[in-house]
């Protein structure tokens, strides 16, 4: 997959969605630092994909980087209130969504 989302990217480096989808394809690979990275560049290109937020906050969670994670958690909720991982996943932590 990672290679696929490398190949869409090539063809359009301002595709937010390719870039947040190599991401997931990081993260399911364990690779945290490299989904941030690729759930930042996402965000730059399109900053109301709520989606990126939250899954960045996934990444910083299994860091360890509750903090980061919550502050994500909370944009993707501000981005779409029914976002429901989000939610879920502030509740999970002891915060109120």
């Amino acid at each position: 997959a990672i290679a696929d989302f490398d190949s869409a990217i090539k063809l359009n480096r301002k595709n937010a969605v390719a870039h947040y989808n190599r991401g997931v394809a990081y993260y399911d690979k364990g690779e945290y630092d490299r989904a941030i990275q690729d759930y930042d560049r996402a965000i730059r290109l399109n900053p109301k994909l709520a989606t990126a937020h939250a899954h960045r906050g996934l990444a910083y969670a299994k860091k360890g980087e509750k903090q980061r994670a919550i502050t994500d958690y909370r944009k993707a909720l501000e981005l779409n209130p029914s976002h429901e991982l989000a939610r879920n996943k502030l509740k999970a932590l002891g915060e109120t969504p």
